[in-house]
């Protein structure tokens, strides 16, 4: 099992790497009122489940769901109007 240190509601913690596939991968599309539109996706890269260090089982949330921990990356694409570039 790879584990990772992460912080979480209790203080740092062990975590297992949880291995994962992507479903789906959406971008959201935001219209600017200068004309621009920006493309935005975040991409998860590790996700871990935090492990409680006093019973070494799941660490919960307050909601009692599973504690998970997503490391990721945003990406950002911006289309710009012709006229908002810089010759």
């Amino acid at each position: 099992m790879t584990e990772s240190i992460i912080p979480s509601p209790v203080g740092n913690v062990h975590a297992k790497d949880m291995k994962f596939e992507v479903v789906k991968e959406d971008w959201n599309v935001y219209k600017l009122e200068d004309g621009t539109t920006l493309r935005v996706k975040i991409v998860a890269v590790k996700i871990v489940r935090a492990i409680d260090p006093k019973t070494q089982e799941i660490l919960y949330t307050p909601e009692n769901e599973p504690y998970y921990h997503i490391k990721y990356q945003a990406l950002i694409v911006a289309d710009v109007p012709k006229n908002l570039l810089k010759p």
